[in-house]
């Protein structure tokens, strides 16, 4: 029996962004938490950006030690898997016989080289270092890779809290979407006057074009395709952009849509297949970051204590209490416990204090692998192999080894697939050898950390 489904509209499009929504809602406070004490300038909520350029709050972030642990990590993934001063990746095919066939090697490497260069000249490499802070202070990355005129492929770099997504039944990343402002002329700009609601139509006429207007925009697969056709509504992808609560509930501002999924969104960990964020180093160091916040405060506290007491004057002072260096306080009784003086007396083991923030320091390096990577950046100072790394570290090789496999799945092998994907969209792949019909290309990663493991 042959159900008759509803054509997809903007109806179909809200609910599921709701859902998308009300999903991601949930780590919120979570994230909130970690933009606070992790690095302030990632995270951006409920689409409010008047926080950007803003100071760090220095009140609540005294250490700025989880930072500075995040970037070794972020630099250290950088450097051991995507480094781009070396070669990360190769090619190579699922068939050994095929690759002894005439022109196969060639071929590989002439695709290699031109993958390298259209990495190079892109801002990809850029995409990746964001990821990497991004996973390890929140656990989910995010960017989007676009066909770009000049440098073939662009990637729009997200934050955590303006994106939301949603997975298969196989747990795999195949939903995004985002709520973000245009001005009313940007609008009119990119989808044109006659898309656009009255409201806008009215603000643009009367040159009101500052105007800023909330727009939806959804990727999900494409369930109403028909795969005969190649035009821009019948690809696997369809991507949809709509005025947020406009009243007129049944149009899009524009219908697009995409060969392949464009969104790249690595999780550090998930518990289930069912888990759509990730977890990372930063929601298990939590509890130490804060507790390093906390010890550094009482630490400030007890010097101001010991150094500036606070102070009890009586009735013979006359004038007022100078407690300025060499500050002369006239009183008119020299009996002893009389005048000014502390209203208490501490002797603080500040000791006790930086012993305890090494401690903690000590356990936020642990969940950052900060000792391994250390290690990784300056290999080549101390003329250590990546196999020494290996048995020197092999303990947090072996923790750290299930999310670097992850992240070849989520990351690495979804960059590289759409980059080649839009390579042949635009002719810029050689022309496939006979003896490459119908064999699968493999990617091999040659980083460090790959090697390592």
């Amino acid at each position: 029996m042959e159900i008759e489904r509803q054509p997809f509209n903007r109806r179909h499009a809200q609910k599921t962004f709701d859902a998308m929504k009300a999903e991601h809602l949930r780590y919120i406070p979570a994230y909130r938490d970690l933009s606070t004490f992790v690095n302030q300038k990632r995270g951006i909520y409920e689409n409010d950006r008047t926080l950007i350029g803003e100071m760090i709050d220095h009140k609540k972030l005294l250490s700025g030690y989880a930072t500075y642990t995040n970037r070794i990590f972020a630099s250290g993934l950088s450097y051991g898997m995507t480094n781009k001063a070396s070669q990360w990746f190769k090619l190579s095919l699922s068939s050994e016989e095929a690759m002894d066939q005439p022109g196969v090697r060639n071929w590989l490497d002439q695709v290699e080289k031109k993958m390298y260069a259209i990495l190079n000249q892109s801002n990809l490499y850029d995409a990746f270092y964001s990821v990497y802070e991004e996973l390890g202070q929140f656990g989910t990355g995010c960017f989007v890779v676009l066909e770009d005129f000049e440098d073939v492929v662009r990637s729009k770099i997200m934050t955590a809290g303006e994106y939301f997504l949603k997975t298969n039944n196989k747990g795999k990343v195949d939903g995004f979407a985002r709520e973000f402002e245009m001005t009313v002329g940007q609008m009119v700009s990119e989808f044109g006057y006659d898309k656009c609601s009255d409201t806008v139509k009215t603000s643009f006429v009367n040159n009101n074009r500052e105007v800023k207007i909330k727009v939806c925009h959804l990727i999900e697969p494409n369930d109403e395709r028909d795969e005969s056709k190649d035009d821009k509504l019948n690809m696997a992808f369809r991507s949809v952009y709509w005025e947020q609560g406009s009243t007129d509930s049944d149009t899009f501002l524009d219908k697009r849509g995409f060969k392949r999924f464009p969104v790249v969104a690595p999780r550090w960990e998930t518990p289930t297949t069912d888990t759509i964020y990730g977890y990372g180093p930063g929601w298990h160091a939590l509890g130490a970051i804060k507790e390093l916040q906390k010890t550094r405060l009482d630490k400030i506290i007890a010097q101001e204590k010991l150094h500036n007491p606070p102070m009890l004057e009586d009735d013979s002072v006359e004038g007022y209490t100078n407690v300025l260096p060499g500050g002369v306080t006239k009183v008119s009784n020299l009996a002893p416990n009389t005048g000014v003086r502390p209203a208490y007396q501490i002797n603080p083991s500040l000791e006790s204090f930086i012993e305890s923030m090494g401690e903690l320091k000590e356990e936020i390096d642990r969940f950052f692998f900060v000792n391994l990577f250390l290690m990784l950046m300056n290999m080549d100072r101390a003329h250590i192999t990546a196999t020494e790394i290996a048995e020197r570290q092999q303990e947090r090789i072996m923790m750290i080894g299930p999310a670097l496999h992850k992240l070849d799945s989520e990351l690495s092998d979804e960059t590289l697939e759409i980059l080649y994907g839009i390579m042949e969209d635009n002719l810029l792949v050689p022309e496939l050898p006979e003896a490459l019909e119908g064999v699968a290309i493999r990617i091999e990663y040659t980083s460090i950390l790959a090697q390592a493991q």
